[in-house]
């Protein structure tokens, strides 16, 4: 916490105040009215395509997502789920962490205001893509890695995802902070030496750059079905194994809602659809599967089309998922793009990646 003390004894703690716009809440219900008359409308039209789309079920969980943004009590909750997730409850780990979400203020939190802790010294990502020089590259390689993998985690381990993940909810917290030394130079340390004072004096004021990569404004939080996590993670580990035909009969299999089974070679023809999309991009491991070479929301996107046109229904919070991941993909590309997504992906889908 920041907190300080002023001359008179008195301590103070720096925060960040975020109000709800006055007639905010207001608009959301007229316009979501209105949105909610139109999808009955054309889901009552005599197409079999629109009633696959669902567009009821759709609109009711955008509503959810627009009406949380409207309670800012939801975006507390949902900051300290963030950090209960990569902190696990521990001052230790949020200070070794290269992940900051901002603590809320108990007590002064409410449903149209919330103050969260100021984090200070940090600047909006986009501010770094402009570095082309050696220095600036470093820089944006190292952040790429942590948010790619801070990313991951939310998706495949913890099945809660940040789903407004643009580059004006992203900074960067710099610091100097002291020089771990490694087992081996603190075992040498403790040998005998007629300098080791001045030895440890040095080590003391050593000091490296420690860049954080911050996430602001969770007042959208993802979390899919059970089902559609299992499809999301099979498609994935389709990908590392090239066995799409498995993991598409899987997601018929799953599907809440389908008419793909009741047509003749339909399921067929769906498992091979995934089989072929899976075949592409495992096809260009010879090649990296680079963030520049590759591109992991357009595989969601064709995934989708798919299940569209054969009838195997998805969650809507699928499509929120597909949607931050073209965006968070797009930022970690302008990064680095010489990134190996398969090399980060893989230790998250197997469940054992760490951030």
């Amino acid at each position: 916490n920041n907190n300080s003390n002023s001359d008179d004894g008195a301590s103070y703690r720096q925060v960040a105040v975020k109000v709800l716009h006055p007639n905010f809440q207001e608009s959301v219900q007229r316009d979501l009215l209105f949105i909610e008359i139109m999808a009955d409308f054309l889901n009552s039209l005599p197409s079999e395509h629109l009633k696959m789309l669902n567009l009821p079920r759709a609109v009711e969980e955008f509503s959810v997502v627009l009406r949380d943004q409207s309670d800012l009590t939801i975006e507390a909750k949902n900051l300290r789920q963030f950090r209960t997730n990569f902190y696990k409850d521990s001052e230790r780990n949020e200070e070794q962490s290269h992940i900051v979400f901002p603590q809320p203020v108990d007590g002064w939190v409410s449903s149209k205001v919330i103050v969260e802790d100021y984090v200070h010294n940090a600047t909006p990502i986009a501010k770094f893509l402009y570095d082309s020089s050696e220095e600036g590259m470093k820089t944006r390689k190292e952040l790429a890695g942590p948010l790619l993998r801070a990313f991951l985690k939310m998706v495949f381990m913890d099945n809660f995802i940040h789903g407004d993940l643009h580059p004006g909810n992203v900074l960067v917290k710099t610091v100097q902070v002291p020089v771990t030394p490694s087992l081996w130079q603190s075992l040498f340390s403790l040998a005998p030496s007629s300098d080791s004072s001045t030895t440890e004096s040095e080590q003391s004021d050593e000091t490296t750059t420690k860049h954080s990569i911050v996430f602001l404004d969770a007042g959208i939080a993802i979390s899919l079905s059970p089902n559609d996590q299992k499809n999301l993670i099979d498609l994935f580990r389709a990908v590392i194994f090239n066995d799409g035909n498995r993991a598409g009969r899987l997601m018929v299999e799953r599907a809440k809602h389908e008419r793909c089974s009741q047509v003749e070679g339909c399921v067929d023809a769906f498992s091979e659809g995934i089989a072929d999309i899976v075949s592409d991009f495992h096809d260009r491991r010879k090649e990296g599967l680079t963030l520049g070479a590759v591109r992991i929301g357009v595989l969601l996107s064709r995934v989708l089309d798919l299940c569209r046109i054969h009838g195997v229904e998805i969650d809507p919070a699928m499509a929120s998922v597909v949607i931050s991941t073209l965006v968070l993909e797009g930022l970690g590309r302008s990064l680095s793009p010489d990134l190996d997504l398969l090399h980060f992906a893989k230790p998250f889908v197997l469940g054992r990646g760490k951030v």
